[in-house]
Parts: C-alpha cells; sequence; structure tokens
C-alpha cells in the first residue's frame, strides 16, 4: 500500500496547485470536481477544444491524477471499496451471467457446447444434477461425467454451483414441505448438500425449490439460513432461485420472503420466465413490462448487488394437443418448414408465429431469441443489478451471445 500512500500524498500536491491555477469561478459553474478540473483544462489549452499540449504544470498534474486514478481502477474490488473515490468514477464490477446447466440424457452435450463455445461471457454455471429427496438425501441426476465438466469449468474460470431442486409434489403438499418443517431433517438436508459439492470440488449451492406452501415461508427462510452458516464460512457461495411476484398475495410466491433470504443467500436469482406457460394461454414468455415490475419490486427487499434476472432461452408451443416446450434450433425449423416468419409484438417485445401442422391442426409459438433478449439484459444495467441467469444453455438462439457478450464478457 506504501505506492497508494505516496500517489494520495501527490493527490494532495494536486489539490493546492489546482487552486493557484484555476481561473476565478462561481460555484454556479464549478459545482463539482469535474467542472473544476474541465475548467483547468481550458484555461491551460490555447484554442478553444484543445486538449492540453503537455508541457506545462497543469498537463504534468493531470498525468498525475490520471496515473493515481488508473492504478486504483486496477485495484480488486475488496481494496477499492477502502478508497473513498471522488464522485462521477465510474467503479462498477463485471455483471455476472449464469448459466443453467442440464443434461436431459446420457449423451445430452446441448449445455456442454455452449459453455465450450462461451467460456468467455459465463461466468458461473448451475448443472442439474441432484434432486433433494423427501427424506433429505440426494439423487444424483446421472448425465455426462460431472468431473470432466467440472474440470473443464474451473480451468475456464467459471465457477459451478450445484442446482438442487425438490422432488414432484406428493398429493396435495409439496414434497419440500417435510424437510422445512423439521429440523432433523433440515440437517440431513444440509449434510447430503455438503457431502456433495465437496466430492465433486464445487464451488457452491444453487436451491431451486419450486412450489414451496406459503406455510413454509419461514422455513424456507430457516433452511436457507442453516445452509449458510454451515457453507459460507467454508467459502462456499450460496444462491436460491425464487418466482418472481409483484406483491404478497399469490399463493405460488409467497413462501420466498425476499427480505429474509436476501440475509443467506450470495445471490438470488428471479426466474422472470414463464409469463405464460403450459397452465395458461398462448402468451408472450417473458413480457418485459412483466419482467421489470417484478424486478422493481424484488429491488425494494433484495440489495441489487445480489440480484440477478433469469432469461428464458426457449419458447412454447400451444394447441389442441396441448403445450410443448421447444429450443430455438426447433422453433427455427417450424418457421422454415411451415413458411411461417416471426411477428414481433411490441407491448411485450416478445416475437411468435402461427402455423398449421400436417393434420390440420393450429399452433401459436411464443419464443425469445436474440433481439427480445436486448431488452432484458437493458433491465440489468438500467437497475444495475448484478446480473441475470439464462435457463438453459444450449437452447438459445445462437446470435443471442453477441447481444450477451456486450454487458457479459468476462474483463
Amino acid at each position: 500500500m506504501k505506492k497508494y500512500n505516496q500517489s494520495i500524498s501527490w493527490l494532495l500536491i494536486f489539490m493546492m496547485s489546482l487552486t493557484f491555477l484555476l481561473p476565478i469561478t462561481s460555484s454556479a459553474y464549478a459545482s463539482s470536481f469535474t467542472d473544476m478540473l474541465q475548467s483547468a483544462i481550458t484555461a491551460n489549452s490555447t484554442t478553444p477544444n484543445e486538449a492540453p499540449s503537455g508541457n506545462g504544470l497543469m498537463d504534468m498534474l493531470l498525468g498525475i491524477m490520471g496515473n493515481f486514478f488508473g492504478d486504483i481502477l486496477a485495484l480488486p474490488q475488496d481494496i477499492q471499496k477502502k478508497i473513498k473515490l471522488p464522485s462521477g468514477i465510474n467503479t462498477s464490477s463485471t455483471k455476472e451471467l449464469i448459466g443453467f446447466y442440464a443434461e436431459w440424457w446420457a449423451t445430452d452435450t446441448s449445455s456442454f457446447n455452449s459453455l465450450y463455445k462461451n467460456t468467455d461471457i459465463i461466468k458461473t454455471i448451475a448443472p442439474f444434477w441432484a434432486t433433494l429427496e423427501e427424506d433429505g438425501t440426494l439423487t444424483d441426476r446421472g448425465g455426462n461425467d460431472h468431473e470432466s465438466v467440472i474440470d473443464f469449468a474451473h480451468k475456464n474460470n467459471v465457477s459451478v454451483l450445484l442446482l438442487v431442486n425438490n422432488a414432484k409434489q406428493q398429493d396435495n403438499q409439496s414434497s419440500i414441505h417435510k424437510i422445512l418443517a423439521t429440523p432433523s431433517l433440515r440437517e440431513k438436508a444440509i449434510n447430503s448438500l455438503e457431502s456433495y459439492i465437496k466430492k465433486y470440488k464445487l464451488d457452491g449451492i444453487n436451491v431451486d425449490f419450486e412450489m414451496v406452501d406459503a406455510q413454509d415461508r419461514d422455513n424456507l427462510s430457516a433452511f436457507m439460513q442453516e445452509l449458510s452458516a454451515r457453507l459460507k464460512p467454508q467459502g462456499y457461495v450460496i444462491s436460491i432461485d425464487v418466482f418472481p411476484k409483484q406483491d404478497e398475495s399469490n399463493d405460488v410466491s409467497i413462501a420466498y420472503d425476499y427480505a429474509q433470504l436476501a440475509k443467506y443467500a450470495d445471490k438470488i436469482i428471479l426466474m422472470t420466465y414463464d409469463n405464460h406457460g403450459t397452465w395458461s394461454d398462448a402468451g408472450p414468455i417473458a413480457d418485459i413490462n412483466w419482467v421489470e415490475k417484478n424486478l422493481k419490486y424484488a429491488l425494494k427487499f433484495i440489495p441489487k448487488n445480489k440480484l440477478y434476472i433469469g432469461l428464458a432461452a426457449y419458447g412454447y408451443d400451444w394447441s389442441s394437443k396441448g403445450v410443448e416446450s421447444l429450443e430455438h434450433k426447433a422453433i427455427t425449423k417450424l418457421m422454415q418448414d411451415f413458411d411461417s416468419p416471426a411477428i414481433w409484438d411490441t407491448s411485450s417485445k416478445s416475437p411468435h408465429f402461427n402455423y398449421t401442422d400436417s393434420n390440420g391442426i393450429k399452433h401459436q409459438v411464443w419464443f425469445e431469441n436474440s433481439e427480445s433478449l436486448k431488452y432484458k439484459i437493458n433491465l440489468v444495467t438500467k437497475y444495475d443489478i448484478a446480473g441475470a441467469a439464462m435457463w438453459k444453455l444450449g437452447e438459445e438462439d445462437p446470435n443471442a451471445w453477441n447481444v450477451l457478450k456486450n454487458v457479459f464478457l468476462k474483463k
């Protein structure tokens, strides 16, 4: 830190010198340090809009100032936080893209293929490798060789969080209720999770408990508190996926106590997709207005540096036969086979199209592509949140990566 103490001394000299060099300026025109600096530059230029020549004292001092702040901005974030910088200097950290990773059968490599091609953009993956059973044990979902995926990710500076979901609902009650409501089972579940991530040398946990009963609101928070107390001191990352909401009246999202969860989780992923899905009529997967309203509500309770929005990489096909989830490659093929180009919905900022299949059945398809993702990604920068998480790697529009890299390219 000796280097920076010396730089601070130079900064003091600079400020003292600046007092004598600046022309007399009213407070109305020099209300900030930036204004004062600009006045100094202008006063030492030979013609309007001309940059300093570099031969005078002011040029030298400006150079010192630039080197000083250049050094600071190159420091790690934890050191930057200890140094108070003048207002107007941008020290915002790089946004993070999390890629949900799933293998639906033993030879399914679609998620790995996307990871392989985009390690310069993806900072974290959350592989869907385990399910928490009602007795507190874990079932490994299989798939490709876990060790190979983890090794590749780590060699490419990509962290790996185990995505663990709850088992399917039994009868009229969520399968996770028994675990959450029973302290001994919560401890057993945490033991199982700890053993799993240590076995595979993972970097942490991504909790994906869905359709949690409203009555388990406090129990879910208690589970996350206990999980955090166990694993965070060991250096593991704790994250959780939560249902979006705009108030506390929706039964499917009441169990997620945003404010409490924010105390224990390092990352909270707002599942801002499935605005329309298998349970509804046809419509946008992630209406931009709906996404933004959910994000604004979440920010009332969750610090922005912990909050991530969910990005959909897929679409749904609605027909009298039911609703089918489709990856982008299949959607593109349908548009080509039935000569049905995408129609842009201006209000929701979403693409869709209609077609009639060979059996005369009418279909309506809504999906996400690179264009619709732009609007969601803009929310990351607009609200200065931590980042985004995409479900799932391998289903996306290939052109989406050109959009994603504008915000998430690793530095």
